[in-house]
């Protein structure tokens, strides 16, 4: 493969076979692509990368992969792009980077799309409050047959979401056939002419909390919008509403929402914790109106986000359109992983 651009695959060996997945392999070698991947076990400091990077000149990044500034970056004067096999590259990107020309691509539409998957399931679920009288197996609660009036039509609904990233973009592509009554949107960078033209309530955030019949949080977490939702938004939110979380746990107030959810006023589903996995003794575990997934919204186009990036370096290196290549100031709008707390 003596015209494949140097390559190399920067992520930790536990989740190569994660994503350097037969499907990779097969397109890789349809473009003529050598890939190379990490050969050094364990969670490497930036120092160990340096060396790995001379020539590089195409880098896949993913989950535990380092920021890519300057340090990280010192023997390396070739990179032209970058291809993240993830979603936000928040924690990848870095000033330095983009100052150097290089162009950087990210999987995190696909990942979007599984997302809103997810969402559009667990608005369903919510509107048609299965909570309060579906039987789940044998650990579940008893089938509440007089409760099962209690539905509410997508049509009559008021679907509130927090943020406008590729995930609200493609759960609002899958909301449009069910004719909600209203899609209200609050979002930093969302403009009246977008919000108009996409046919979107634009509303603040306070507002939307207070109206909606299911409050969805897809933003970023960003420092600005971290813990932003808090006791005065929570205890706004109308009796019998659903709120669900497949962002991130920091944009709510954990222990405001656990205050709230103990009044048993609405119903919360979430995808996401401040403390990952959820421990055994945490309150949302004892409580009757949560539903709880194991951060998995995600999860299930994972085997195609190499794959996907492998073709826009197929479009760079032919002098294509990038499809998916997030400038400076979109990657800053992701989510930022080192506001997690560390697991």
């Amino acid at each position: 493969m003596d015209n494949s651009p140097h390559i190399f695959f920067m992520g930790p060996q536990s989740l190569q076979d994660r994503f350097w997945t037969e499907q990779a392999k097969t397109r890789a070698a349809e473009l003529g692509y050598e890939v190379r991947l990490n050969t050094l076990p364990g969670k490497l400091h930036a120092g160990e990368w340096v060396e790995q990077l001379v020539g590089v000149e195409a880098l896949l990044t993913t989950w535990g992969s380092p920021r890519l500034d300057e340090m990280v970056l010192l023997q390396n004067q070739t990179l032209k792009i970058v291809g993240h096999v993830g979603g936000s590259v928040a924690g990848i990107v870095s000033q330095a980077l983009y100052e150097r020309g290089v162009k950087v691509c990210t999987a995190n539409t696909l990942m979007a799309r599984t997302v809103a998957e997810w969402s559009l399931m667990m608005t369903m679920v919510g509107l048609r409050h299965l909570l309060s009288y579906a039987h789940f197996g044998v650990g579940g609660q008893a089938l509440d047959w007089p409760r099962r009036e209690g539905n509410l039509p997508p049509d009559e609904a008021v679907i509130g979401i927090w943020g406008y990233g590729d995930v609200a973009k493609a759960f609002i592509e899958l909301l449009r056939p069910l004719h909600p009554q209203v899609i209200a949107v609050h979002d930093d960078f969302l403009t009246d002419e977008m919000a108009e033209a996409e046919g979107l309530q634009k509303i603040g955030l306070d507002e939307l909390f207070a109206t909606a019949d299911v409050i969805h949080c897809q933003t970023g977490l960003t420092t600005a919008n971290k813990g932003r939702v808090g006791a005065a938004q929570l205890a706004a939110i109308k009796e019998g509403a659903v709120l669900i979380n497949c962002g991130r746990a920091p944009l709510i107030d954990e222990g405001a929402l656990i205050a709230e959810l103990q009044r048993h006023r609405f119903t919360a589903i979430m995808d996401v914790f401040e403390e990952e996995p959820l421990p055994e003794d945490h309150p949302f575990r004892t409580m009757r109106n949560v539903i709880l997934t194991p951060h998995c919204a995600g999860n299930g186009r994972d085997g195609r986000y190499l794959r996907q990036m492998l073709d826009e370096f197929d479009r760079f290196f032919r002098g294509a359109a990038l499809e998916t290549e997030v400038s400076l100031e979109r990657a800053l709008a992701m989510t930022d992983s080192s506001l997690l707390r560390k697991r």
